[in-house]
């Protein structure tokens, strides 16, 4: 459940007066209510101080590691948190968005901003320059995380510090701010890192990279180009050509010497208003739209479903869904193909607009197909198939990926 401007303001309050772990745990625990309104009702009180304490300090079996398949190849790997240690997390990144507002230059992970808002600000530009940013999270070290929660607007720090022999003979409840944050940065981290996989962890990294964007945007403003970052993603945009070695020299000064963060040279392009010019997977030509991959990955599964239904469909569809980029936000859970469906439509339209003319064909023919399903007088809830349909959409299939997708569709006749 999102949080109201009231109950924000009510979060800024609270935490402004913390001064130890109870206060904290209380805290978490009214968001908590909040967020989780029917879970809360089973449980007076969710976090507890030695639930903060067991989660912060406990080495083993925090995380559960596996790894996803990367876009561009090889494997990336992914540690996600346990369900009560995410709870927390959750709960901590709501407190986090209340108290912190990012630099204006960064649009990942932040509330009411995303991709579309990144690459928005780069739109018919002459020149758009993208690098990024290696290891993101895991070079996003404890030491940092610890700092920054120190400073504005948190300043959870104090005289003693954990660090005094005095302070740390303390127990938790008698320990000051200073131990509040230690304690938040342990529970955010993992092996003297952030995780990939946390929720913490994108927030706190534009924490951590603020005095990042504000120098990248007044060196970005000097040479008259635009500049974004959407997590570890780093854009800049010009109608001059300012890409040039200089440019490069200086913002390996200002990302890798004084910010201490690695750039991935491999990933780092200019593209040139002659050619397809794309931001977070957004194009950016003339106007924000989205590949031709997407439209046709779109349309293929609308005309799939409307001549083979929906069994069929779903059967193909569990197959193909582990290898897509969604598998993890589902909890390793193949949805309804459907249900997928109409998210990515919902994308389209939020790129192309609402009015948009293709946005609008491809959501009229999806609310066909679905009133379809959930018409009274389909009582299987699906739509009537050949008894052959599986094996003629395996077929289908097939033929795009040997031949693509313009011969499948000519082919099979849909």
């Amino acid at each position: 459940m999102r949080l109201t401007p009231e109950n924000i303001e009510e979060i800024k309050v609270r935490f402004a007066k913390m001064e130890t772990v109870e206060e904290l745990a209380q805290l978490l625990s009214w968001v908590y209510a909040l967020k989780f309104p029917k879970r809360s009702k089973k449980t007076t009180i969710i976090i507890e101080i030695k639930h903060l304490n067991y989660y912060a300090f406990k080495s083993a079996n925090r995380y559960k590691q596996f790894t996803i398949k990367k876009k561009s190849g090889g494997e990336r790997p992914i540690s996600a948190p346990r369900y009560k240690l995410k709870t927390i997390q959750k709960c901590i990144n709501e407190i986090l968005n209340a108290v912190f507002t990012p630099h204006f230059t960064a649009t990942g992970f932040v509330p009411r901003k995303s991709i579309v808002d990144n690459a928005k600000v780069h739109i018919g530009k002459q020149f758009v320059f993208n690098t990024d940013l290696k290891d993101f999270f895991p070079s996003t070290e404890f030491r940092r995380i610890k700092t920054v929660l120190g400073l504005a607007p948190f300043y959870l720090t104090d005289a003693n510090e954990i660090n005094s022999n005095t302070e740390k003979k303390k127990t938790s409840e008698q320990k000051g701010k200073g131990y509040l944050g230690y304690l938040i940065a342990n529970l955010c981290c993992d092996n003297g890192c952030l995780p990939q996989g946390a929720p913490t962890s994108p927030t706190l990294t534009n924490l951590v990279c603020q005095r990042l964007d504000k120098k990248l945007y007044k060196f970005a403003k000097s040479i008259n180009a635009t500049y974004s970052r959407y997590a570890d993603d780093i854009t800049f945009s010009s109608n001059k050509p300012v890409f040039n070695e200089s440019f490069k020299k200086k913002i390996i000064d200002i990302i890798e010497v004084q910010e201490k963060f690695k750039i991935n040279f491999e990933k780092e392009r200019l593209q040139e208003g002659s050619e397809r010019q794309s931001v977070t997977g957004i194009i950016v030509n003339r106007k924000s739209n989205v590949d031709r991959k997407y439209l046709k990955d779109v349309r293929f599964w609308l005309m799939c479903w409307k001549k083979f239904g929906t069994d069929a469909t779903q059967q193909k569809f569990l197959t193909q869904f582990p290898e897509k980029k969604g598998f993890l936000r589902y909890g390793g859970v193949t949805p309804q193909f459907y249900n997928y469906l109409y998210g990515k439509i919902l994308f389209l339209g939020m790129v192309r607009g609402a009015k948009d003319e293709i946005f609008l064909k491809q959501k009229m023919s999806f609310d066909e197909l679905y009133s379809a399903v959930n018409s009274p007088k389909n009582h299987s809830n699906h739509i009537s198939t050949p008894s052959n349909s599986a094996l003629s959409l395996l077929e289908l299939l097939q033929t795009w990926e040997k031949k693509g997708i313009e011969t499948a569709i000519k082919q099979y006749g849909i």
